[in-house]
This record gives C-alpha cells, sequence and structure tokens, in this order.
C-alpha cells in the first residue's frame, strides 16, 4: 500500500479534535507507579489507526522510509508520511515546511500517533514556534529519540503530555520488527498496562519512584540556557548517547546541566547503552566523578537509544527504578502511557 501524504497546513484554533476527548489527565499518589500529577495521557493507538510520520529533523531518505512504513503497514496501521521535498541544507526541508508538517500532524482529527521519521539536526529549530497549550488541547502521543529528544521535552515539560522515547520508522523501525522487540514497543502505544526495561549495572544502588524525564543527552545539554530547559527534580533522568568521548563531551554536557541547574532536586539516574561512547570504564568512572555527590541511585547500560537494540521508555510518566548492589536492576511501570 502507497502511503498517504500529509496536507501541511498552518495551526488553527478552533474545537478540539475528536482525540482530544479521549485523552484524559493522569492524578494521584506518587507510589502508585504509571500515576502522574499534570501530565495528559494522550490517546491510545487503535487497531487499524492511522499513524502521522514527521520530520523535524534530518533529510529523509526514501527506501529507509519506505522500509519502515512497510512494517507499520504489514501490522495493519494506516501510515501517512510529509511532503515530499528536496533537502534543505541538513534538514528535511525549511524550518517552516517542516512546522508546518508538524503542526498538521497534530491538527488532524484522524492521527493516533505521531512518529518521527529520524534524528540529525533541526528539531531544536522548531521550539520557538510551538505553542504548550494548543498542543495540550490535541494531545498524540508522539514517538522518536535522538534529535527528537527536543520535541520531546517539550512535549512533557512545556505542554504538559507524555511521550515515549523509542525506535524511529526511517531509522531503526525494520529492525526493531525483524528482531521481535517491536511488538512491545506497539503494545504500549496501544495501552499496554505494564513495561520493563532492564537497566544491568549498578553505579549507586538505591530504589526510586518518580517520573522518567529525558533522552538523547547532547540534545538535552543544548537546551541548557534556552526557555526550554529540562528540569529533572523529582524525577528519574534517563540519559543516552552516541560517540561522545567520556572525558570531554560526556563530562561537559553533564557539568553543563548541573551548572545550569536542570539537575537540581534529580531523584536517579538511569544511562542507556551509550554507543561507541569510549571505554566503557572510562565512561563510569566519569558519570561518577559528575553525579555521584548527588546522592541518588544510578544505572548504567539500559538496552536502549542509539545502539543495536532500542527498547522504548515512556517520558513523563512515574515508572520504579530498582537498582541492587549486585547489578540487574530494572526500570518500569504498571499503568498504560495512554487513555484507554
Amino acid at each position: 500500500m502507497r502511503p498517504a501524504r500529509m496536507q501541511s497546513a498552518p495551526a488553527r484554533a478552533g474545537a478540539l479534535p475528536p482525540a482530544a476527548a479521549r485523552a484524559r489527565t493522569a492524578s494521584g499518589d506518587r507510589e502508585n507507579v504509571g500515576v502522574a500529577i499534570n501530565i495528559c495521557l494522550p490517546p491510545a493507538l487503535r487497531p487499524g489507526g492511522r499513524i502521522a510520520v514527521v520530520a523535524p529533523s534530518g533529510p529523509l531518505v526514501a527506501d529507509r522510509l519506505a522500509e519502515g512504513v512497510a512494517v507499520l503497514e504489514g501490522h495493519g496501521f494506516e501510515v501517512v508520511v510529509p511532503t515530499a521535498r528536496a533537502p534543505h541544507r541538513l534538514f528535511a526541508g525549511t524550518d517552516a515546511e517542516r512546522l508546518a508538517d508538524l503542526l498538521a500532524a497534530f491538527d488532524d482529527p484522524a492521527v493516533d500517533l505521531i512518529w518521527c521519521a529520524r534524528g540529525g539536526w533541526g528539531a531544536q529549530h522548531l521550539l520557538p514556534s510551538l505553542d504548550p497549550v494548543w498542543l495540550r488541547a490535541r494531545p498524540r502521543l508522539c514517538v522518536g529519540f535522538s534529535d527528537a529528544t527536543a520535541l520531546l521535552t517539550f512535549l512533557v515539560d512545556q505542554a504538559g503530555v507524555a511521550a515515549v522515547h523509542g525506535p524511529m520508522v526511517a531509522h531503526d523501525v525494520a529492525r526493531e520488527d525483524a528482531a521481535g522487540r517491536l511488538g512491545e514497543v506497539l503494545a504500549l502505544l496501544q495501552g499496554g498496562p505494564r513495561w520493563t526495561l532492564e537497566v544491568p549495572e549498578t553505579l549507586v544502588a538505591g530504589e526510586v519512584v518518580a517520573p522518567v524525564r529525558g533522552g538523547c543527552l547532547s540534545v538535552l545539554a543544548a537546551l541548557a540556557g534556552t526557555p526550554w530547559q529540562p528540569s529533572f527534580r523529582d524525577s528519574i533522568a534517563f540519559f543516552e548517547d552516541v560517540a561522545e568521548r567520556p572525558q570531554r563531551k560526556i563530562d561537559r554536557m553533564l557539568t553543563q546541566l548541573i551548572q545550569a541547574g536542570a539537575l537540581d532536586g534529580v531523584r536517579a539516574f538511569v544511562f542507556g547503552a551509550m554507543h561507541e561512547c569510549g571505554p566503557a570504564d572510562e565512561l563510569r568512572e566519569t558519570i561518577l566523578a559528575r553525579v555521584e555527590s548527588l546522592g541518588v541511585p544510578v544505572g548504567f547500560g539500559a538496552p536502549c537509544g542509539h545502539g543495536p537494540v532500542n527498547r522504548a521508555v515512556p517520558l513523563g510518566l512515574p515508572a520504579r527504578l530498582i537498582l541492587p548492589a549486585s547489578g540487574g536492576g530494572t526500570l518500569g511501570g504498571d499503568a498504560p502511557v495512554v487513555a484507554i
């Protein structure tokens, strides 16, 4: 099936689309894992529902996009893709074009889910043009990672809408499907009540229940000092990245977030596999040198983000982090991340 293309259009004011009526705001006790305060749960992805692919960052590669779209269509979903256009510099179109595609996806009442195509750079360009009130009135679960971290962070921190850090359509959806892991992601998006992520290494032991926030460390560090600087207060900070050397770049980025106040009041840290980020011992030493003094649990090696495995991590909603001193920890939630 040939995927439909989205009709780009500027955002319009007006009545809430039907999907907004299916959304709900979670509230309740902090110890009830999967329940957050003031975070809107977007509608679930319905069987056969419509997925809008967006490209707020790097240019699309046609064959990789087609491969990912075919996978999602094979699972029974309708998929719409951005308007075909030539790249603009390092981006999938001008800022105005990428913004129009993104807003059109959020404004389409037939769209169940927004799924980013790929990373690269450029999503942060769009943040000044996003209205958090407008987005919260059109709640959609957005999935992505890497440069999409800027968009996911805006949705969680500014609009108060839950998001999912996970594989992207023109990047690793096909790989995750071939490995038998995409079904876990789809179950989560459709209202599956439980999710669990292995955190194999414990750098500082402990147990915490708190909302998870984060994503690609370099993108989060780039947001420091801007109006969209992330806050990890009372949250589990989840960080991952790729090909960043420990003693210069990882140290520098963690230092930047600490000195900017973004990590004030953080409850715990979970680091991904940090693919190609230098020798593991040097990486662990660097992480502890920067964050051990904060006195909170620290886990390492979660199979998500850049690397050969990219498991999904819900953002904005509480999870329970268990880090035994002997290792073999877990991060997980026991309630749906969508309204069902």
